[in-house]
């Protein structure tokens, strides 16, 4: 364990020495200490052995974010760059996950889904509605769920928009619908489909 501020001092050769040498170690220990090292800097690394947390320095060098767990078994990363969350991934696998994944429900102010700000959306509409997609992600595929509270009003896809047999469905005000839409080509079409007429 050890910390050092990472300013060689001027001095005899061996006290230079020593001082390098526990700089180094420092470094290799990732500055590791149950306190946190007495001069900072940004980015730099501090594995908390009180709390068992490798930190890191803001880039504003005013505090520590956490970064992951000390001895943590639980996200792995293979010699081939495979991804474990709970599990050593397989080795067909870029991702291996388990354990429950949950995300952010982005509710929608306007009529545009940001498709930067998650995959599940939700809007009420209250007159007739022309709906826009935007910050669609590039050579990905990429698909999103809206959950759209119908009280009243008609509404327009964008003409990216393809739903089976080239027909949107047809919605029952006052009630909820669920649209599931899909594209693999950054957005210059996507493919939709919906569940319709959910009774709240």
């Amino acid at each position: 364990m050890a910390t050092h501020d990472y300013i060689i001092a001027n001095a005899s050769g061996a006290a230079v020495r020593s001082d390098l040498n526990n700089a180094l170690a420092a470094i290799v220990s990732q500055n590791s200490s149950s306190s946190e090292p007495s001069t900072t800097y940004a980015y730099q690394l501090w594995a908390d052995t009180t709390n068992n947390v490798l930190k890191i320095r803001n880039s504003a060098n005013n505090a520590w974010n956490a970064f992951a767990a000390l001895n943590d078994t639980a996200f792995r990363i293979s010699s081939t760059g495979q991804v474990g969350i709970g599990v050593t991934p397989a080795s067909n696998t870029d991702l291996d996950v388990t354990g429950t994944i949950a995300q952010n429900v982005v509710a929608m102010g306007a009529l545009d889904v940001d498709c930067s700000a998650g995959n599940y959306f939700t809007k009420t509409i209250n007159a007739n509605s022309t709906f826009t997609f935007s910050n669609v992600p590039s050579s990905r595929a990429y698909s999103f769920v809206l959950e759209l509270t119908h009280t009243s009003g008609t509404v327009t896809w964008p003409s990216s928009v393809k739903f089976p047999a080239d027909t949107a469905p047809t919605l029952t005000t006052g009630k909820t619908h669920l649209f599931v839409f899909e594209t693999n080509d950054g957005g210059t079409r996507f493919r939709g489909a919906a569940l319709v007429d959910y009774v709240d």
